[in-house]
């Protein structure tokens, strides 16, 4: 199940909430503070932040403010009562997701946050591919890395081979370990490895 954390100085509204998501099968917990949620927030697992922008003591842009400077990067989705569209769009400005104002629909709120929980799902995978393929790509050669370079941009063996002032065999023995290094079964394997690394700026 997803968390869904509920930060809102207004009870019955943390309740509804509560109980709308609850039946979505989402788990929820809920905050009456901006500061008992950021007294938490580094201890809190993945989720989605459904913040109140209008509270005393601390503003919802201040909770974002406060989470950006944290780099605590929850998804976060602005609710506010007041019509207040000018701070809606500074929230999003500082990276909130998205903002419903009082009353709002349920269905549509509830189909944002698995919009956005499923984008933040994206999004972590390809970080952690990313991830993966600058760690095994910085582990080539000098020559195995330019044998990739020409494999990314597009060179036939022949081509690697003259431009390297190597023989085709020796590119072709390259050629093997850097696939065999990448875990690439395919050349389109070793050209997506190689984009997500960002392989021109990996210090050899």
């Amino acid at each position: 199940m997803d968390n869904i954390y509920i930060v809102d100085d207004e009870a019955a509204l943390r309740d509804s909430l509560s109980m709308l998501l609850r039946a979505e099968d989402f788990n929820t917990e809920q905050f009456a503070t901006p500061a008992a949620f950021l007294e938490q927030v580094n201890d809190l697992p993945q989720g989605l932040v459904i913040l109140d922008l209008w509270m005393p003591g601390m503003s919802g842009i201040e909770v974002i403010q406060e989470l950006n400077r944290r780099g605590v990067t929850l998804p976060i989705i602005c609710i506010t009562g007041h019509g207040d569209v000018n701070t809606a769009v500074k929230a999003i400005k500082l990276g909130a997701a998205d903002f419903f104002e009082k009353p709002f629909d349920s269905t549509q709120l509830i189909d944002r946050i698995r919009h956005c929980l499923q984008e933040k799902q994206n999004q972590r995978q390809l970080d952690v591919f990313s991830s993966r393929a600058k760690e095994i790509v910085s582990k080539l050669t000098p020559r195995e890395h330019e044998v990739l370079q020409g494999l990314v941009e597009g060179l036939r063996n022949k081509q690697i081979a003259y431009n390297m002032g190597i023989s085709i065999r020796t590119v072709e023995l390259h050629r093997v370990h850097v696939m065999d290094k990448l875990e690439a079964k395919s050349l389109s394997d070793v050209l997506k490895i190689a984009i997500a690394a960002d392989y021109e700026n990996i210090k050899l």
